[in-house]
């Protein structure tokens, strides 16, 4: 039996937002029921939160924390039995008008945004807010322009998606052939944000 925990919602939220902390239980065969998962949150300045485990489906769970101070919230899940335990985290920065949300991501394509589902678009702006944070700085506090660079990332991330695998032909400086991290423009808005490379 394995168990996974997966917020629902992106890695930084506004405070006051909810955080959606989905748990799934697996075995060999698919979801399986599982002893009650129990949830603890830490909020960023310590103590500990017990939100309420809710059942929402076969071997499917979730619990809902709203985040009240902005930091580093930091979610463990676990049930008894057949030993599973599950680690995930959120930010809370202090604007409501930093991390941009899937709607968000709609208005920047205009009318492009038809072209995609809703889980589309929350897929890409999962993968390219994680790419983000694996190259910038990203505080409690999210700037201005990471959030038009992080917009622009999620644009060429569904671009490409359209392109067969032949078609790239590497890091070209014009045309949806170029990587999200590569566009002159996310570069020239990441640059103050930028980790320096050691060794």
């Amino acid at each position: 039996m394995g168990i996974a925990a997966l917020s629902s919602t992106s890695a930084l939220l506004p405070v006051g937002g909810q955080w959606l902390i989905d748990v799934q239980a697996r075995d060999l065969d698919g979801y399986a029921d599982v002893a009650a998962p129990t949830a603890t949150v830490t909020p960023p300045a310590g103590g500990v939160a017990l939100p309420a485990v809710e059942a929402v489906g076969t071997g499917r769970y979730r619990a809902t924390y709203t985040v009240d101070a902005p930091g580093r919230y930091i979610a463990q899940v676990a049930t008894g039995g057949d030993a599973v335990y599950f680690a995930a985290y959120v930010t809370a920065t202090t604007t409501t008008t930093g991390m941009p949300t899937t709607d968000d991501v709609a208005d920047y394509l205009r009318e492009g945004a038809a072209s995609w589902d809703t889980a589309d678009l929350t897929d890409a702006l999962d993968a390219e807010a994680a790419a983000q944070r694996a190259t910038c700085r990203v505080g409690a506090v999210y700037p201005d322009d990471l959030r038009q660079a992080l917009l622009r990332r999620v644009q060429r991330n569904l671009a490409m998606r359209q392109l067969p695998l032949a078609v790239m032909q590497g890091d070209a400086e014009l045309g949806p052939t170029m990587a999200p991290g590569r566009d002159p423009e996310v570069r020239r808005l990441e640059a103050p944000h930028r980790r320096l490379a050691v060794g």
